[in-house]
């Protein structure tokens, strides 16, 4: 990272994407040009909304006020937004999720896949293609979306390896890593969001679409594998409160690593006493140095930019313990906490035992939720088409 800080960085991204690159987008967007151009013709913005430094509503605003534009990039904003509000919807996606994954670990050590599971982990599969996406992984941080869509359809239909273990490795590599998305995406690869339809990747249009700059490989045979269907039931969104920052009062609010917003902390910083930016990254999976090290950067340039600011903050680890934060909230005699809205993931697992736990100290907790987010997650209980289909009668 330079000197520039992240929402510096992400909002000139995104106005050189406005100016330069979306009225090309959607003729250019599927073509993977490979590490040395990553971004030639996608707007490189996704790291940044996947920690909340810029979020996709701030996107589309710009857009509607920009002389250019591009319907397929506002559609894969609202992917984003869309899969976020899929999950919520249907939680047991990830409970089920996380539970599958020890067990997928431990069951591969002793099966006759382990040696394919650990040469597709190391790149050392002898296909030239997916060797390649796997060293631009690991040593960037990211992959193109369709070349993350040919690794998945490779992992999960070639080489017959578990599709959470993949989704596990993207997730630990991925700058952008995003729960909701990239565990939904691997499931739409394995053909687990829609009964029936799966995505195999052909390659033909791994020739066409990264420039023919692998033409000397050949796909291995189709696994035969039966990845059983599930149909999860829709539950409501925990999001009818009414949501008030009681003035006068001595108020904290609560910052997670991957949200982190700072237009509401200061429109409201006035009420605000203590920001307590709440690191939970222990208890996640082993995330890469590259991964650690951006979101090491973001949470620098957030405490930087409350400073900035004049708002009072401190970063505390909660991962294995809450003694520090329940000893700040009783020193500073805090009885009323306050959030964003968590969303479905590891950290909202880690903070709503936190939440428990406060609350079992008579300390109060609200969170806030935008008005964006309220109105297109109640669309979120079918498919992509009929959110966008909403989406559009909303906001355009």
């Amino acid at each position: 990272m330079s000197n520039i800080d992240v929402y510096k960085k992400s909002n000139n991204i995104l106005e050189n994407f406005l100016h330069e690159k979306i009225s090309k987008y959607s003729q250019y967007r599927n073509f993977d040009y490979g590490p040395k151009y990553p971004h030639k013709a996608v707007s490189g913005l996704s790291p940044y909304i996947s920690k909340g430094i810029i979020k996709e509503e701030y996107i589309l605003n710009k857009i509607n006020n920009s002389k250019n534009s591009s319907d397929k990039f506002i559609q894969e904003v609202l992917w984003r937004t869309y899969w976020k509000g899929w999950l919520e919807r249907h939680k047991e996606v990830w409970l089920d999720y996380k539970d599958s994954i020890k067990l997928e670990l431990d069951n591969i050590q002793d099966s006759e896949l382990a040696e394919k599971y650990e040469q597709a982990i190391n790149g050392k599969t002898k296909l030239e293609p997916y060797d390649e996406w796997i060293k631009q992984l690991k040593n960037t941080g990211y992959l193109h979306n369709h070349a993350r869509m040919w690794f998945a359809s490779i992992w999960i239909h070639y080489f017959g390896l578990p599709w959470q273990l993949g989704a596990k490795l993207f997730y630990e590599h991925l700058l952008d890593a995003d729960i909701a998305s990239n565990t939904l995406s691997w499931r739409w690869v394995a053909g687990l969001q829609t009964s029936g339809k799966k995505y195999i990747a052909t390659r033909q249009n791994i020739l066409k679409f990264s420039l023919s700059r692998f033409n000397s490989f050949s796909l291995p045979r189709l696994a035969d594998i039966d990845i059983s269907f599930k149909e999860y039931k829709l539950n409501e969104i925990n999001y009818s409160n009414d949501f008030i920052l009681e003035p006068n009062k001595k108020n904290a609010f609560l910052v997670v690593e991957n949200n982190l917003d700072i237009n509401f902390i200061k429109q409201n910083k006035d009420n605000i006493f203590i920001v307590l930016l709440l690191k939970t990254s222990n208890i996640k999976n082993n995330l890469s140095p590259i991964s650690k090290n951006f979101q090491t950067r973001c949470s620098i340039d957030f405490i930087n930019l409350c400073k900035q600011y004049n708002i009072n903050i401190k970063k505390i680890n909660i991962s294995k313990s809450f003694s520090q934060c329940l000893k700040i909230l009783k020193e500073e005699k805090i009885f009323n906490t306050y959030s964003d809205y968590i969303t479905i993931g590891f950290e909202k697992d880690i903070i709503t035992k936190l939440i428990t736990t406060i609350k079992s100290h008579n300390i109060s907790y609200n969170f806030f939720l935008s008005n964006f987010y309220k109105e297109v997650w109640n669309f979120c209980n079918k498919g992509f088409f009929n959110f966008k289909k909403n989406f559009d009668k909303l906001y355009y």
